[in-house]
């Protein structure tokens, strides 16, 4: 698009928080984004494009100004939606009367299936927006003056897990009532289009080529470099959906700005500056959960006490008496801080969330300090103890609008730096610039039965190594029996090696800054174990 005409184009868990309180008893147990509802239709465009399937998008919006499409936006809850914050420059009581927004909408010239219409009660724009071009923090919330009615054709959508990430070259994609090409006329019926991510060094690159003088803060990228292949005009507000493995579409951007619209950015600096192009450029959602959260356009607040935690000791739980059950549509947060010099250790006293393979309903979720990802939790099992090797922490809860659970009771303790957790073992999450892993009882022989995990972290630009300097486990075929495991992600998806026997194996090197060590022995023999060295690498030394 023309920078003079800018209103287009742009864990471990999902935060959004569903309303239930209209929802029918047929659709009680849809989460966000539900895979029946996601866009299969196999021929996707939006600028060059094709007309959407009826209903595969359930979470889009488009913002009406005394009848006329001008932006779109998202489902969060039954009352709240999220849009571009450019798209509500002006916000103004006057203006907001004008505005309507309407949910269910295909095809703008009939009344559709579902379609419901809502005035808008207010409009909450990031603190940080800035609205000279080209824009940064562009993101914004509305609220409705009631509340929509969900069906198969309204759902609300998935925002991302706190850390989740989306590699380039995700195949994404992008619905919208916008222009189907550059200076065209707005399309009335719904249209959509297949969008790559671009690396976010060459969008950065691309960006700086248009000679808009300044860094370009909380953005991604998605498109082909031939063009082709864009959002524009109309589209703005819209979401950036990304799948995750277990069919769920994720709200990864919010649609921004561009130059041009389906415009080719290959070698940009060759071009006159009115010729350039660039990808389609959106606010990256990932970067605003916690400012989500604050808003309180998530769903209900939480319904016991949390927020900041200070001293040496206390209880987190959820609910607040034994009994009951927590409550769905909750979103709670809870930030630990011990004295200087102490480090933080959960133990998990009672542990009942609803469970599902990537907890990615009801869930709870650890960072040490504010935003340094350690894991999500779910399940009707008790968690091991987890150490962590920093004086400030958060835990956060997020219940979805289905299944609920008696919830958990987790105590916090301040602890020394050399505190162990001793054979029984659990979780320690390390950052130092170098320590030590060895097997519990080391030199002496290890417990049968033991389950002990190391979750690394190395600082930005490093990646982490293993010295080992003695190894003595069981010997299996396959080390099925007693082993240590190296993974490269917090989920132990990625196996990097895995050991047993008595060999003193090389050193072992993470795949990022991330390394997931688990050392498991079963109830028979044992050994000495192992020791090892953790240092930490810089990349520029390979």
């Amino acid at each position: 698009m023309d920078t003079s005409s800018f209103l287009s184009t742009a864990v471990f868990f999902c935060l959004i928080h569903c309303s239930h309180s209209d929802i029918t008893a047929h659709h009680n147990a849809v989460k966000c984004s539900s895979p029946w509802t996601r866009p299969v239709h196999p021929f996707l465009r939006v600028v060059g494009g094709s007309v959407a399937r009826y209903g595969s998008h359930p979470w889009l919006v488009s913002l009406r100004y005394k009848g006329f499409h001008f932006c779109a936006a998202s489902v969060l809850t039954d009352r709240w939606l999220l849009t571009a914050a450019h798209c509500f420059s002006d916000s103004s009581e006057e203006f907001l009367g004008d505005v309507e927004a309407v949910v269910g909408e295909h095809d703008q010239k009939v009344v559709d299936r579902g379609e419901q219409s809502f005035r808008v009660k207010s409009v909450k724009l990031h603190e940080k927006y800035q609205h000279t071009f080209p824009m940064s923090y562009d993101i914004a919330v509305l609220e409705l003056q009631e509340s929509i009615q969900f069906s198969d054709y309204v759902q609300p959508i998935c925002l991302p897990f706190p850390g989740e990430t989306f590699p380039p070259k995700t195949t994404c994609v992008v619905a919208g009532w916008g222009r189907t090409k550059e200076r065209g006329p707005l399309t009335p019926v719904l249209h959509e289009v297949q969008l790559e991510l671009v690396d976010s060094a060459v969008c950065q690159h691309v960006l700086q080529t248009l000679g808009l003088g300044r860094d370009f803060y909380a953005v991604l990228c998605a498109g082909p470099e031939r063009g082709g292949k864009d959002t524009c005009q109309g589209d703005s507000g819209g979401p950036l959906l990304c799948p995750r493995a277990d069919g769920q579409w994720v709200l990864v951007g919010v649609t921004s700005w561009g130059k041009g619209c389906g415009r080719s950015w290959i070698n940009n600096r060759m071009n006159p500056p009115t010729a350039r192009g660039s990808p389609a450029v959106f606010t990256a959602v990932p970067v605003f959960l916690n400012w989500l959260l604050r808003t309180g356009t998530t769903g209900s607040q939480c319904s016991v006490g949390d927020g900041v935690l200070t001293g040496t000791e206390g209880i987190i739980r959820n609910p607040a008496q034994p009994g009951l059950n927590y409550n769905n549509n909750e979103a709670c947060s809870w930030s630990i801080s011990v004295p200087e010099g102490k480090q933080i250790l959960l133990e998990f006293l009672e542990f009942d969330v609803e469970e599902d393979s990537l907890c990615s309903n009801d869930h709870l979720t650890v960072f040490a300090g504010e935003d340094m990802l350690l894991g999500s939790f779910c399940g009707r099992e008790a968690h091991p103890p987890l150490l962590i090797h920093s004086g400030t922490a958060r835990i956060q809860f997020v219940s979805d609008f289905s299944v609920t659970g008696a919830g958990f009771s987790i105590r916090y303790r301040a602890v020394d730096h050399d505190y162990s957790l001793g054979p029984d073992c659990g979780t320690v999450a390390m950052f130092e610039s170098q320590g030590v892993l060895r097997s519990p009882n080391y030199p002496r022989h290890y417990n049968n039965s033991t389950r002990c995990r190391w979750l690394i972290r190395a600082p930005q630009g490093h990646i982490a190594k293993l010295d080992f300097s003695d190894f003595y486990l069981e010997q299996s075929e396959r080390c099925e029996y007693d082993s240590l495991a190296v993974f490269g992600d917090t989920e132990a998806r990625e196996e990097i090696v895995l050991l047993c026997g008595q060999s003193i194996p090389p050193p072992v090197l993470s795949f990022s800054s991330v390394m997931l060590v688990q050392f498991h022995s079963d109830s028979s023999v044992s050994g000495r174990g192992f020791t090892a060295t953790l240092s930490f690498i810089s990349k520029t030394d390979f």
